[in-house]
């Protein structure tokens, strides 16, 4: 499937964007790769997954395919693609980076560096041929990736929370992957997932939101090179990385090194 135009320029612009390093002290450090593929009509998409509801954290969230580095990773990339194998058999040659975005914290305060990447021999009908890991997914489905800052009436939510150093806005969006998804399941006839729950295959579709959420609407603006259709931020939230990492590093950078 070849990309259309709108695609091209959206790839061009991530590739162009300035590969970004950061001043966190900090040993809790972990990489997601933001994957991008075709669909049929050529628009991009990225790859997300359904965390298993038997994991110790973030059970039953959406996320990128990622998690924390390892000794043996030589950098975020690695890290990146490492876990994108390892949890949806995702090669590490099927992907090739585009950028890496400055670092974001998880709610645990875990400092993750999103690394996108376009899958140029894939399309939207391939995640057939990916596999959820039992232990991790219980999912993996598809999402436009524009749809995360032209969202559908009424599939759009936010709430401002106090988080951090400052005012956060949460985003949410419904009904994410409801048009291509694959299950890991244990019975193809009862459609049990493999961690033992079930799904209703009439009323599928996930939220994505929190941290992913915020990825992909930075993301999807570098693509497009445009502001979402709604006010991103909360009205007293702090938007200077470099002040975030200087709080981070007074209150959290020390002691995530011990």
């Amino acid at each position: 499937m070849s990309l259309n135009q709108k695609s091209i320029k959206a790839l061009e612009s991530l590739k162009s964007h300035p590969w970004k390093t950061d001043k966190y002290i900090s040993n809790k450090r972990s990489a997601v790769l933001v994957a991008l593929l075709p669909n049929s009509e050529g628009d991009l998409e990225v790859i997300l997954t359904v965390r298993s509801s038997t994991l110790s954290t973030h059970a039953g969230d959406t996320a990128f395919p990622g998690g924390k580095c390892d000794p043996i990773d030589i950098d975020t990339t690695a890290t990146a693609k490492r876990e994108a194998f390892e949890e949806i058999r995702l090669p590490p040659s099927a992907s090739k980076i585009l950028t890496l975005l400055e670092p974001t914290l998880s709610r645990y305060m875990q400092v993750v560096t999103p690394v996108v990447a376009f899958c140029p021999g894939m399309t939207t009908a391939d995640i057939s041929s990916l596999y959820p890991n039992p232990g991790e997914v219980t999912a993996i489905f598809t999402e436009p990736l524009e749809s995360f800052i032209s969202p559908r009436k009424g599939e759009h939510h936010w709430s401002d929370i106090s988080w951090g150093v400052s005012e956060v806005r949460m985003h949410r969006f419904d009904r994410c992957g409801s048009k291509n998804f694959l299950l890991g399941k244990d019975d193809e006839n009862t459609g049990n997932y493999v961690d033992g729950s079930s799904l209703d295959r009439s009323k599928v579709g996930w939220s994505v939101w929190g941290m992913t959420a915020g990825v992909l609407i930075h993301v999807a603006k570098i693509a497009y090179q445009r502001e979402p259709d709604f006010e991103m931020y909360a009205p007293n939230q702090m938007r200077d990385s470099a002040q975030v990492v200087e709080w981070y590093n007074q209150t959290y950078g020390l002691r995530s090194n011990i």
